[in-house]
């Protein structure tokens, strides 16, 4: 059986993806602060597959990120596949933005997924095989208004993303991109009143943001054989907001 590592998992997209891939792979669940729900996710999954580990890791910090790895190695040998999930927004005037503030963002939602990858690839060119897969979003096509330190950053793993699946074509290693829009999420209840959120639903297919559970539904699909001529691409999944 593979194993799949989702970096922050323990809410939101990262917690429908585990629930999705459960059935099917070893998983290795990461969380930072959240350890009460994480612990709850890691006692449910487990009533179906007993091969999940969930293990506490600040992702921008690379001694958190090499534990893992280990970790997960230790429980099962090796990471087939990996998605880089984990992220968190800002919304405010960039002029009132402190520099601690932008490098959190850049750090937490980009650097990490250059620390999580160097670890992974290892292991996945002496396989000959790997998936990588790296939650951007619409913001890093377009960008958003109060919202330019978190477009970078996603604007930076679309980027990041093509420019990875060449290194590693010749390796049979696949990188992919997912490029969410709106997302009935945590993430979303706190960045939108309600008159927003009211607003953007006219714009969108049956008048409702998308469902963690779809953004699963399209993991799986890319990490699964039925994903296998794909690489270096970035999916929009927006409900036709754009």
């Amino acid at each position: 059986m593979k194993t799949v590592l989702i970096t922050g998992s323990s809410r939101g997209i990262g917690e429908a993806i585990a629930k999705k891939l459960n059935k099917s792979y070893n998983l290795v669940l990461t969380y930072n602060k959240n350890k009460d729900k994480a612990l709850n996710l890691l006692g449910d999954l487990r009533k179906e597959n007993p091969n999940v580990i969930a293990v506490k890791c600040d992702v921008k910090n690379e001694e958190d990120v090499n534990n893992l790895f280990d970790l997960a190695e230790k429980n099962f040998s090796h990471v087939d596949i990996l998605i880089n999930n984990a992220g968190i927004s800002y919304f405010g005037l960039l002029q009132d933005m402190d520099f601690s503030s932008w490098n959190e963002i850049i750090n937490t939602n980009l650097s990490s997924i250059f620390l999580t990858s160097k670890r992974a690839i290892p292991n996945m060119l002496s396989q000959k095989s790997g998936v990588i897969i790296n939650m951007s979003s619409i913001w890093g096509n377009f960008g958003a208004s109060f919202e330019v330190a978190y477009s970078a950053s996603k604007g930076g793993i679309n980027s990041f993303t093509k420019a990875l699946s060449k290194e590693l074509l010749p390796s049979n290693i696949r990188v992919n991109a997912i490029s969410p829009g709106i997302v009935d999420t945590d993430m979303t209840e706190f960045d939108l009143s309600d008159d927003d959120k009211r607003d953007l639903k006219e714009d969108l297919i049956e008048k409702r943001f998308a469902k963690s559970e779809e953004i699963a539904n399209l993991v799986e699909f890319l990490i699964s054989e039925k994903g296998s001529y794909i690489t270096g691409s970035i999916f929009d999944i927006n409900g036709g907001f754009y």
